[in-house]
């Protein structure tokens, strides 16, 4: 089963071609799905995905070249199609928030899927009603066999569904899936059904049930939790209520999306939080820069270590997200078209070129084990280059540190404080954290316990695995009461977060990064102290996703007005790179207390102070710029203490700890607003961004490597400057003490030509290579450049052509906003000088225009700021600012 669909600019209203011949329907952009619910629903229909930015508008997502209608959203992925769908689509989803929501159900690619009739036991995973199943099972056990999205598959649809027998690996593992079936396809009189959620490989024939004479048969256990696309909170009641628990025969359709590996998750997000910590690691970083800094210049030896960390970075990738998206007619990742650069979860080693990196990897590698000669071609020189510029960076932010990563599924014999991690040894404590980090309450030091959950129908280790505790705290409260009434002397307390409250939990194919706390011990203190309850962070709420309705009827929003609000991919990035800079400076206060000389200290009060006089300062200008009332007498009394005359190293630490009582305030704040915002795509709640924008003015200073590291230029010629005392900051300043330029130089290709001495070919067939380089050439440099543009320019852009034909490229146009370009026809022209440029925003000139001739409120013509003149128009016409051009006409929109 696959599906075949376009890609089109909702704004301009037009497909996207991969080359410039418009009217060549082949030259669309296409992407190929295998294996998705959205096909199992509609099997004969085309679908389309229109693309979209942040400056979107409801309005133009109603736009399709074909008539098509949008029917669901993942973030920025829109998903169209014909009309006759829409009324389907909404008995699927009545709550038209989960059209956004659970979007990628629908158009996720899976590996492999079956379509049969299967008999489903739907358990009941809540705590209120624990293990209900309809009588089948007792309670106790169906409550053992599920988790929040968790549940069970038999050994004979597992090894159905997984090809099994086919594979050379035949080891156990878990599997995350997608389901659906459809009206009148078994048991369950509601018409459609739909979820997601990971299944765990067990003997169902060997189970017991509750009663001897009813053994029903039982190829999957599904939690209620796994049902998505209810709308229990419409205000008239549900049209679609959730599935009961009880056992149903279904034509089901069901999907293995990803199996369970092993792999590497990189820890750099924590280290902004444990400056203690950051003691177990200096050395081994010290060391890494000093293995770089002596092969850098060597192309065998940076070639041996590339595909060293090659093979290493492999074994993390298996375990990413699977991404099967097929792209014909252009080599790009259209999945991660709208992916947002802010946001750093570090969770995922990049794999937007693996196809090119594996090409690559081989040509390197085989030419290290022959003649050493390739080494020095142009193009292997400048993936070296780039291999060692990348990996200057990651030993300066400690991205290169990384603990073991595996897939989580939940045990009830496991309590809170214990995890079952099958390669580490029993009784070991062990450090384990959940991507994205966001404050140190979510580094757990647990205890390593086995249990059967982790065993697999051939009595091994389920591979990729890890299992957690899912105790909450009505369980924690039943275990302690149950302990003290049997005389026991309780040790513990219910504690504020549980550790599934900590790292945010769920089992739908979550993983987690874990590894033995001795190796680490001056993290694990830090870890073991900060989490006491005296030192933790407050929990951060987590509000109930709120869907669209109108209390006072019903109504919901139109769809495109509800994708636009699910699609704003920014706000969470902005938030969360807020608080990792607000936890380098709690941490900075930390290191100067530790390390600091009473002058350091001293400094750093008196930048910290003056700070905050000019913020009081700013209260009574000509704007007012008022402090909000939670943060201002944390800042006056930092002042006060700071303007002290005898100000003694007492004094200064007591300004120290009030500006970092101050600082995880606003922690606990943007733990909060991000919460918020990550949920956007399933909730009608928005974060509120005025408080996260003033809360920046806040911060004394910029903690400049939350953005330098994405620079493309770091660690060419120079390395990150660091500006303060923060954990990170220490790691640059000690990696940028051996970072010197990468010298490696390329050869001449000419001087190849002896290795291909008595190739024999004939005239045709060299003129058809000089025809296929040309070729090469140019599409190789067209990318090059279309990769540079996206860096500093994005959105459509328009041509235009003046009076006396030269034709100018305006850029940027959505940053600016003018609303009259999508219709124009006639332009007056005036470059003004951009007088304030760095390397994102590199543009000189600014294009002013009139459109249409319009005219302002004062009867003048009305100019207005409308994009940035292309790099490429400013050289190839030589354009000044000051330059105007009346009457020029738009030829055409471009879309990015």
């Amino acid at each position: 089963m696959t599906l075949e669909l376009k890609h089109f600019d909702a704004r301009l209203n037009q497909w996207i071609y991969t080359d410039d011949n418009k009217t060549n329907s082949q030259s669309i952009l296409t992407e190929k799905l295998n294996n998705t619910l959205l096909e199992f629903y509609f099997p004969d229909k085309e679908f389309s995905f229109g693309h979209s930015d942040e400056y979107s508008t409801a309005e133009e997502l109603k736009n399709h070249p074909n008539g098509q209608i949008l029917l669901l959203s993942t973030k920025t992925r829109l998903l169209y199609g014909d009309k006759e769908c829409l009324e389907t689509i909404q008995r699927i989803c009545p709550d038209s928030k989960d059209r956004g929501a659970y979007g990628s159900i629908f158009i996720g690619a899976c590996k492999n899927a079956v379509h049969e009739k299967l008999n489903i036991l739907v358990v009941d995973d809540s705590t209120d009603n624990r293990g209900e199943n309809g009588g089948i099972l007792s309670n106790d056990l169906a409550y053992k066999l599920v988790g929040d999205c968790y549940g069970q598959i038999s050994t004979q649809l597992y090894d159905k569904l997984t090809l099994r027998e086919s594979q050379q690996d035949k080891s156990y593992r878990v599997i995350q899936h997608r389901f659906g079936w459809r009206e009148g396809n078994g048991e369950d009189t509601t018409e459609y059904r739909f979820g997601k959620g990971t299944l765990r490989p067990y003997r169902l024939d060997e189970i017991k049930y509750a009663d001897s004479n009813n053994k029903a048969k039982i190829d999957i256990v599904l939690p209620v939790s796994s049902f998505k696309g209810t709308d229990k909170d419409r205000p008239k009641g549900p049209t679609k209520p959730q599935i009961k628990p009880g056992l149903y025969q279904q034509n089901i359709w069901l999907a293995e999306k990803a199996q369970s590996q092993q792999g590497q998750m990189s820890i750099s997000q924590l280290l902004a939080s444990f400056p203690h910590g950051l003691k177990d690691f200096v050395e081994e970083l010290e060391v890494q820069a000093q293995r770089l800094a002596s092969i850098q210049d060597d192309p065998r030896n940076v070639a041996a270590y590339y595909c060293e960390r090659y093979g290493k970075r492999k074994e993390s990738l298996s375990q990413n997200k699977l991404k099967t998206s097929d792209i014909i007619n252009q080599e790009t990742d259209v999945k991660n078209l709208g992916t947002n650069d802010d946001l750093d979860t570090d969770e995922e080693l990049d794999d937007e070129s693996t196809k090119d990196d594996l090409f690559m990897y081989k040509l390197i590698k085989a030419d290290l084990l022959g003649h050493q000669q390739l080494l020095e071609t142009e193009k292997v020189k400048q993936e070296l280059s780039r291999f060692v510029q990348s990996e200057w960076r990651d030993i300066a932010i400690g991205k290169t540190l990384t603990f073991d990563r595996a897939m989580i599924i939940p045990s009830k014999e496991l309590k809170n404080g214990e995890i079952c991690v099958p390669w580490l040894d029993e009784q070991e404590k062990i450090l384990n954290f959940r991507s994205p980090f966001l404050n140190s309450n979510g580094l757990c030091v647990s205890n390593n316990k086995y249990v059967e959950d982790r065993v697999a129908p051939d009595g091994k280790s389920l591979q990729g695995i890890i299992v957690v505790n899912d105790e909450d705290h009505k369980r924690i409260q039943a275990r302690i009461t149950e302990l003290e009434a049997q005389g026991i002397n309780v040790d513990f307390i219910d504690p504020a977060e549980t550790e599934s409250e900590r790292q945010a939990r769920d089992y739908d194919g979550d993983c987690i990064g874990v590894v033995r706390a001795s190796l680490y011990p001056n993290l694990t203190a830090e870890a073991e102290r900060r989490n006491l309850p005296q030192n933790a962070y407050s929990p951060t709420v987590k509000l109930k996703k709120q869907s669209f309705y109108d209390p006072t009827d019903g109504s919901q929003p139109p769809f495109e007005k509800i994708a636009i609000h699910m699609s704003d991919s920014i706000s969470v990035g902005i938030i969360n790179n807020q608080v990792t800079a607000l936890e380098a400076l709690e941490s900075e206060i930390e290191v100067l207390n530790t390390y600091g000389t009473l002058e350091q200290k001293a400094e750093y009060l008196e930048q910290v102070s003056s700070h905050y006089q000019s913020l009081f300062e700013q209260e009574h200008g000509e704007k007012p710029k008022p402090i909000r009332a939670e943060y201002k007498p944390f800042m006056q009394s930092v002042v006060a203490l700071a303007e002290n005359p005898n100000r003694t190293p007492d004094i200064i630490q007591q300004a120290m700890d009030v500006n970092r009582l101050m600082y995880r305030e606003m922690i606990g704040e943007g733990c909060y607003q991000n919460q918020i915002a990550v949920d956007l795509f399933k909730s009608a709640k928005k974060p509120e961004m005025d408080k996260i924008r003033e809360n920046s003015r806040y911060l004394y200073r910029d903690v400049n490597y939350i953005k330098d590291k994405k620079s493309s230029s770091v660690y060419l010629s120079t390395g990150i400057t660091p500006k303060g005392y923060s954990p990170v900051e220490l790691l640059i300043s000690q990696t940028n003490k051996y970072f010197q330029e990468s010298q490696l130089e390329s050869r001449p290709i000419v001087q190849f030509k002896d290795l291909f001495k008595g190739v024999e070919f004939t005239p045709q067939q060299k003129l058809a290579a000089i025809a296929a380089k040309y070729e090469f050439d140019q599409k190789f440099n067209a990318a090059v450049r279309v990769s540079r543009r996206r860096e500093t320019e994005s959105g459509p852009s328009a041509i235009v052509q003046t009076d006396s034909g030269t034709q100018l490229e305006i850029t940027n146009l959505t940053r600016y906003g003018h609303p009259l370009i999508w219709k124009a026809q006639t332009l007056n022209i005036r470059l003004d000088e951009i007088k304030f440029t760095n390397s994102e925003r590199p543009h000189k000139l600014l294009t002013v225009a009139q459109i249409n001739g319009e005219i302002g409120e004062d009867k003048k013509p009305a100019y207005r700021n409308l994009g940035t003149v292309s790099q490429q128009s400013v050289t190839d016409h030589n354009l000044k600012s000051g330059m105007t051009m009346q009457g020029a006409k738009l030829l055409e929109l471009k879309p990015e």
